[in-house]
């Protein structure tokens, strides 16, 4: 019974490590999804595009304020692009966030992750690649703060990526790992660096949980645990007794 028990909590704990291994906690993190839980419309500020007829061009771009699982927390919005610049990184679709006009154009995007655990680490990763061959043109931060906090501008960026084109011309994976503070933590994107309407492109955003938070005390031992100790104890008492009442029938029959 106890060896059954045994592998099948390592069945299961084998099964636990595998699904965090591979569940990303990010919503749309590849840009693809272009309809609203709540069927709610979104349009273009620049070509007044609507979202959900993005997927029916051929190539196309526009600027949202929101996106699904994602909202424009500063600056002007989000430049979803298709086979504008270059093919994407994952899917068909990828982002922009030094969108339009120039001179404002530096955005930032954001999205609220829930239900997480306070203390254990998640490994984030992205697509990027930079536009143009200029300096300090194509930068990309990543903030990872506390959701009851508003975003500034100011925050401290968690991870700052840029380039030029002609040094990377393919798409990098960038990656960092995050501890929650809270269960309730929000991730932004933001891009830095001159606002002419062209900069980094971000793409393939996935969030998964790599470590558990801080080490519990362990629990007292159970009832039922204490039983079965206090049983096993009184039947070796009783061997060890019986034994010795065996051993001294045999040097009385000597």
């Amino acid at each position: 019974m106890l060896k059954i028990f045994l592998n099948t909590t390592l069945s299961i704990s084998l099964l636990l490590s595998s699904s965090l291994a591979n569940a990303s906690l990010i919503t749309n993190g590849s840009f693809e999804e272009l309809l609203f839980a709540d069927n709610s419309l979104s349009k273009g500020n620049v070509h007044k595009t609507n979202l959900q007829n993005f997927g029916n061009k051929n190539s196309a771009w526009d600027v949202f304020y929101t996106l699904p699982g994602w909202i424009t927390t500063a600056g002007n919005g989000i430049e979803l692009q298709k086979n504008i610049v270059t093919d994407s990184a994952d899917g068909q679709q990828h982002v922009e966030l030094d969108s339009h006009p120039r001179g404002s154009s530096n955005a930032v995007m954001t999205q609220s992750l829930d239900s997480l655990i306070i203390g254990a680490e998640y490994l984030l990763e992205f697509s990027y690649k930079p536009r143009t061959n200029q300096l300090n043109d194509n930068g990309i931060n990543v903030f990872w703060y506390d959701a009851a906090t508003d975003f500034n501008l100011n925050m401290n960026a968690d991870l700052a990526v840029d380039g030029r084109s002609k040094k990377h011309p393919s798409w990098a994976t960038q990656s960092i790992v995050l501890t929650a503070q809270s269960e309730t933590m929000d991730l932004s994107f933001g891009a830095f660096g001159k606002q002419n309407s062209l900069g980094g492109l971000l793409d393939n955003v996935s969030l998964v949980q790599v470590s558990d938070g801080p080490v519990t005390d362990i629990p007292e031992p159970s009832i039922f645990a204490l039983s079965l100790f206090g049983f096993a104890a009184l039947i070796r008492r009783q061997q060890k007794i019986k034994i010795k009442s065996n051993a001294a029938l045999l040097i009385d029959s000597k």
